[in-house]
């Protein structure tokens, strides 16, 4: 008697849960709507600041380590551990340019961050994509291929030949920002998981 009850309810049950409707999608004008909401909340932020954890690898090399992220207007600190056994590396910008502080407390300068950690671990990061597009934004004054989740988010950024991906958003104070994010071109690929966003409103 059990089973036969049990064999009638199943099938019922399947057909209940099939028949739910899921999250309603939004139309293109709700979903422009929301994206030009998001997009003021998030660059509305004053100073913010990230902590996770990055790996970059090309064909022919590869480095993971633990990143720490500071942005106030067009200033930054960024610190990168054990990147290809240099075991940390400092880079801060002001008027000057961006200097660079190594394990051994060298320093080093250059106009931009991008050349330093060339020259230190061979590989091109594109930090001036990165200050924006690890918040949720594309790169301003460049053309892009934005793609949307249901939320009116950005899930995908075609951008200055980089393809940029996100998976998943974390809600802080009153702002959706990223929590992982894919990057890659022809020649390197960059996974960012961000494990603490920390914002000024």
């Amino acid at each position: 008697m059990l089973r036969g009850l049990l064999a009638l309810a199943i099938p019922a049950l399947l057909v209940a849960c099939a028949g739910q409707p899921g999250p309603p999608s939004l139309t293109s004008h709700e979903q422009a709507r929301a994206w030009q909401a998001h997009q003021a909340r998030v660059a509305g932020l004053g100073a913010w600041a990230l902590s996770g954890r990055i790996s970059v690898s090309t064909e022919e090399d590869s480095w993971s380590g633990k990143l720490r992220w500071r942005q106030d207007g067009e200033r930054f600190q960024i610190a990168f551990d054990a990147p290809m056994g240099m075991g940390a590396a400092r880079l801060r910008s002001d008027d000057a340019g961006v200097l660079m502080e190594d394990a051994n407390g060298r320093q080093y300068v250059a106009a931009d961050a991008e050349s330093l950690l060339h020259r230190f671990i061979g590989m091109r990061l594109p930090v001036a994509g990165l200050r924006h597009w690890v918040t949720g934004l594309p790169q301003p004054h460049l053309s892009s291929q934005l793609e949307y989740d249901g939320a009116g988010r950005l899930a995908r950024i075609r951008q200055a030949g980089w393809d940029i991906r996100y998976r998943g958003y974390r809600h802080v104070r009153n702002v959706d920002l990223p929590k992982k994010i894919f990057i890659e071109n022809e020649r390197l690929n960059v996974r960012l998981v961000i494990d603490r966003w920390d914002v000024q409103a």
